[in-house]
């Protein structure tokens, strides 16, 4: 009954261990993919949509100086 027991653990910690190890193993492969897909985006000359909406407010707030400035003259 011991040995049993003390099979049935060693099978458990080896299957978590690989549990482990794929689920690890399936973060690095997302990571590579999510990396080579960035840099095919870059160098295509496309932007992320939060790079987009930050550059969108900077020239909406330097048109707003721009008519500020032109109605003070």
């Amino acid at each position: 009954m011991n040995k049993n027991k003390m099979l049935f653990n060693d099978i458990k910690s080896v299957t978590s261990g690989f549990i482990s190890t794929f689920s690890g193993l399936k973060n690095e492969i997302d990571n590579l993919i999510n990396n080579k897909i960035q840099k095919i985006m870059n160098s295509k000359g496309y932007v992320s949509r939060e790079d987009f909406h930050a550059l969108e407010d900077r020239v909406n707030q330097l048109h707003a100086e721009i008519n500020f400035l032109k109605k003070k003259k």
